[in-house]
């Protein structure tokens, strides 16, 4: 684990910083490359992208302070509520942002009079694509540690934001493998069913469905602090939720879909 590849006095460079701008770097590039191939214009996507990117930053922030609301307003005074301003502390919620982001999308496309479903179609594969290179990112991080084990396989992280001394589950390593799969199982679903590509819609939500599973199954390994509800992580319930509405919808999809032909 190396959470920090070097410091000079207060500037620090954080190692899942860089994970991150590499991710971004091959969500932009596999997306631009997405629409030109469809012949689409990248103008909505470009011209929007502060606002989406504002979106994110906002709500990944937001979502991290709601969820740890003991930890910033352990006391209701001048320094709790600028902690919640001191953005450098690495307090994000990804999904949060995601969240986020996805409703600023939605609103840019209603006013354009564009295809939410279409764009979120040409979003989803970049984004399933750079997730592997997230987790990674964590991984060398200690972020979203797992539970403690005693396989062989398990981890002790050095880390003092770590509360787990004892070898842990290496989370991060599997989620990444989860969402590698979820790229070959893309692939490979929708070259023996190409016709549902042409179902608007269709495979963002089968991407979803597959990022769904793949959150649940990570979780159940997860050991870092966390809202529970019944002794469970609210992440397991969110995540089997979603992955429940995308296998409906996806049948409406495909019934809607047969209905007009």
């Amino acid at each position: 684990m190396q959470p920090t590849i070097f410091n000079v006095g207060p500037f620090i460079v954080s190692t899942m910083w860089i994970f991150v701008i590499a991710a971004i770097f091959v969500f932009t590039r596999l997306l631009a490359k997405s629409i030109q191939k469809r012949r689409e214009d990248f103008k909505l996507l470009y011209e929007n992208s502060s606002f989406i990117i504002i979106c994110f930053i906002l709500g990944a922030r937001v979502v991290h302070v709601i969820a740890n609301t003991s930890y910033y307003f352990y006391e209701i005074n001048l320094k709790s509520i600028l902690g919640v301003l001191a953005f450098w502390d690495k307090g994000f919620s990804f999904w949060g942002g995601i969240l986020f982001a996805l409703i600023a999308l939605r609103h840019i496309t209603k006013k354009h009079g564009e295809s939410f479903k279409k764009w979120m179609d040409y979003i989803i594969g970049p984004f399933l694509y750079s997730m592997p290179i997230i987790y990674i990112g964590k991984f060398f991080d200690g972020m979203g540690y797992g539970s403690k084990t005693d396989l062989p396989i398990g981890i002790a992280f050095e880390n003092l934001d770590i509360a787990i001394i004892s070898p842990v589950h290496p989370v991060q390593i599997y989620g990444a493998l989860l969402f590698c799969i979820s790229i070959f199982a893309t692939k490979i679903y929708f070259e023996r069913k190409k016709e549902d590509l042409g179902i608007q819609g269709f495979k963002a939500t089968f991407i979803i469905m597959l990022i769904s599973i793949s959150i649940f199954i990570e979780n159940l390994f997860r050991g870092d602090p966390a809202l529970t509800l019944f002794n469970l992580r609210i992440h397991l319930y969110l995540s089997f939720i979603a992955a429940v509405a995308s296998c409906i919808y996806l049948r409406q999809l495909k019934k809607h879909s047969n209905g007009n032909q």
